[in-house]
């Protein structure tokens, strides 16, 4: 993730990560490690919903965010949620960690 970041900068970011999360993982000592978790559980959604980006379509959509205990949680926007077919009654669980090189994350969706 660190070489991607600083070989392809802010288009690359802006692309894949959303303002909130750049802001969140730039002010951490270790920000590629967080960038990378982020990326990780980006692609573990996109997995367990079985679907691809579309063109135009960013995975800036796909937002890691945190409730007030630190628990991590995927927001969808509504343009992803319509085009994926994702009930906003849908829940999505997400499980992240990452050390220095690895990162991973878990999801698991269950639509009512």
């Amino acid at each position: 993730m660190e070489a991607m970041i600083l070989r392809s900068g802010k288009p690359f970011l802006d692309r894949v990560f959303s303002a909130d999360e750049q802001a969140y993982c730039g002010a951490k000592r270790m920000k590629f490690e967080h960038y990378a978790a982020r990326f990780a559980a980006k692609e573990a959604i996109l997995k367990a919903l079985k679907v691809r980006p579309g063109r135009g379509q960013r995975l800036s959509g796909i937002e890691v965010k945190r409730e007030a205990s630190g628990k991590p949680y995927i927001s969808l926007s509504a343009e992803c949620r319509k085009a994926w077919r994702v009930p906003v009654k849908g829940q999505i669980e997400l499980s992240v960690a990452h050390e220095r090189e690895y990162a991973i994350a878990t999801v698991v969706i269950v639509i009512p």
